[in-house]
């Protein structure tokens, strides 16, 4: 299940570019934490922030934030980060609140586990078609990951969104004959060849043939 850790903020009375570039440059960090048809601006120390997700270990944080000022802690999602290419720095968060009793809808991430068949015997290569799926639960089970054994998968077969188990209280919202994960056979040697185009020696005899006859032609001129 998704770790709930605990953020410290406070509110953000400062906006524009300006504000928000001093902000950056006092190691906070600007967030918006969204509630039912409302919105609160915030900020947080970065170097808290930064600890917070490390600690999460998904991409599913969910932190009960102690905002400074308000009586009572916001359990929120976190659902976008915006991080400085460059720098790694995390330049801006968004959190969506959430109801301990109403559920949620997250994207989460799905891994492979173990070594196909048809890879470890037959030479194919594992795909993974899906890297996320869509689930709906409430806060206290949503998933870190999703988990999926692959080790009976064999050439051509694949894994559906239907043939995955997930944990009580979560279900998927993905199309049930989706495939996930599926096991592509090798390449031939005849595959290989075929895909080959051979185009380039036809471009120059051609290129040859024109001059031969823009040749022959200058010496009838001549004559």
């Amino acid at each position: 299940m998704a770790k709930k850790l605990l953020l410290k903020g406070s509110k953000r009375n400062r906006i524009g570019r300006t504000a928000l570039k001093q902000l950056r440059r006092g190691d906070r960090v600007p967030g918006v934490l969204y509630g039912k048809g409302s919105s609160q601006p915030v900020e947080f120390q970065a170097v808290e922030l930064g600890k917070v997700l490390h600690q999460s270990g998904s991409e599913n944080a969910l932190v009960n934030i102690e905002i400074e000022g308000d009586a009572a802690s916001h359990l929120a999602l976190v659902q976008d980060i915006q991080i400085d290419p460059l720098t790694d720095r995390i330049l801006h968060v968004d959190l969506h609140e959430v109801r301990q009793d109403e559920t949620l809808r997250a994207e989460v991430s799905v891994h492979a586990i173990g070594e196909p068949a048809g890879v470890k015997t037959g030479g194919g290569l594992l795909e993974t078609l899906l890297h996320t799926l869509s689930v709906e639960c409430l806060p206290k089970d949503l998933p870190d990951s999703i988990d999926v054994d692959v080790t009976q998968l064999g050439l051509d077969q694949s894994i559906h969104v239907s043939e995955i188990q997930v944990p009580a209280g979560v279900r998927l919202l993905n199309p049930p004959a989706l495939p996930v994960f599926t096991v592509k056979p090798p390449k031939t040697g005849t595959e290989e060849t075929a895909a080959a185009p051979v185009t380039e020696p036809e471009v120059i005899k051609e290129k040859k043939d024109k001059d031969k006859e823009a040749g022959g032609d200058k010496e009838k001129e001549k004559k």
